[in-house]
């Protein structure tokens, strides 16, 4: 072979190993890059099936639990959430402004999805039907889990607390106001017999009203802390023949007739004396003090599937339709100036449905036609 032969050769020999130098490297790369591929998928689905099985977790939770991802777009919701921020199918992702819309409350979300793990305080969520608790967690990924604490009842119960304040305070002060104006109009006219009559009437009903609401209160604590008594029994008739006894002076005060129908001669029921006397006293007091004058009053008692069934209807104005879900919650007023003037503090059928649900008992109110309003409710008999 000549010389040009042997360069030639040479020269493809050099060439072949430069090409097979350089593929081996990019097959090298590529190896590397598919290693890292690889890794990357194992990562993504790790944190797919760790974000899965999150989900599933929190699908028992009865809490509304929704999972964010860094922006602040709920990418997953457990069903209590889908309940609550009435969301039904809808798809997700989704902004969180979409089910809250309120732009000022996502704006301090957003922020406080970024400042994460520093801890912000969310202001509360305010829905029709529910008031939230939102609490952050951060997760994996730049992920957050917003926690939203159903509060709804504790936010009722501070309304009720706020209402029974400010009523207490009135109730208490134009009574003690009263007492005080005569107090002090006796030292100018104690001597005349006229105003001594006229002070002593209305310091002896004011300290009645006064006394009044004090046992309502009382009655009221004491129902919180009461144990069951699983002995309890008395004969219900007894109780209402007694309690319409004692109501007897205000019906003919009014001129109004009270009239008993009733079956047997006695109906033991699995509830205590007191407690049945307080249920019928209320509800007769309110229907003697909403009865016109020269009315009719009529109870009845009989037996309905194993409990004992009382039922009390009056010719008074009745109850409007939309406030009947709502007169058995503790200081309920239908009519606030109606009920101050008759020293109604709106606490009379909220005591009478807490006592009947203590006691296994129901309470079921309706209008009659064309005015009045009727009462019915059970308490079980003693097996």
């Amino acid at each position: 072979m000549n010389s040009f032969g042997l360069l030639v050769a040479g020269i493809a020999v050099i060439a072949c190993a430069y090409i097979t130098a350089r593929m081996r490297r990019r097959l090298s790369d590529y190896q590397a890059k598919i290693l890292q591929l690889k890794g990357k998928i194992t990562t993504l689905q790790q944190q797919l099936d760790s974000s899965e099985r999150l989900d599933l977790l929190l699908a028992d939770v009865n809490e509304a639990v929704l999972r964010l991802n860094a922006d602040g777009m709920v990418v997953a919701a457990n069903p209590c959430a889908r309940d609550i921020f009435a969301m039904g199918n809808l798809p997700l992702p989704q902004p969180m402004l979409q089910l809250y819309r309120d732009a000022d409350w996502n704006a301090l979300l957003i922020s406080a999805v970024a400042a994460l793990p520093e801890k912000t305080k969310l202001p509360q969520i305010e829905l029709p039907d529910y008031f939230l608790e939102p609490r952050l967690a951060r997760l994996e990924n730049g992920e957050a889990l917003l926690l939203c604490l159903d509060v709804t009842v504790r936010h009722k119960l501070e309304q009720q607390r706020r209402t029974f304040i400010s009523n207490l305070m009135h109730d208490l002060k134009t009574p003690l106001t009263s007492l005080l104006g005569y107090a002090r109009s006796m030292e100018s006219f104690g001597d005349q017999a006229d105003f001594r009559k006229e002070a002593a009437a209305v310091i002896a009903n004011e300290a009645k009203h006064v006394n009044h609401l004090l046992d309502v209160l009382l009655t009221l604590d004491q129902l919180g802390f009461e144990d069951e008594d699983r002995g309890a029994c008395c004969d219900a008739l007894e109780v209402i023949r007694r309690s319409c006894d004692m109501l007897m002076p205000q019906c003919k005060e009014k001129h109004l007739s009270l009239a008993m129908d009733y079956d047997d001669e006695a109906y033991p029921v699995a509830a205590a004396f007191d407690d049945v006397d307080r249920i019928v006293t209320n509800l007769l007091v309110n229907a003697i003090n909403h009865s016109p004058d020269d009315g009719h009053i009529s109870l009845r008692i009989s037996r309905l599937d194993g409990c004992c069934r009382v039922t009390i209807a009056d010719e008074g104005p009745g109850i409007p339709e939309k406030h009947l879900p709502r007169v058995t919650e503790r200081f309920y007023r239908v009519d606030k100036s109606r009920s101050r003037q008759m020293k109604n503090h709106g606490l009379g059928l909220s005591i009478v449905k807490e006592l009947l649900d203590y006691n296994g008992g129901e309470l079921t109110l309706s209008n009659r036609d064309p005015h009045g309003l009727h009462v019915e409710f059970t308490l079980p008999f003693k097996g």
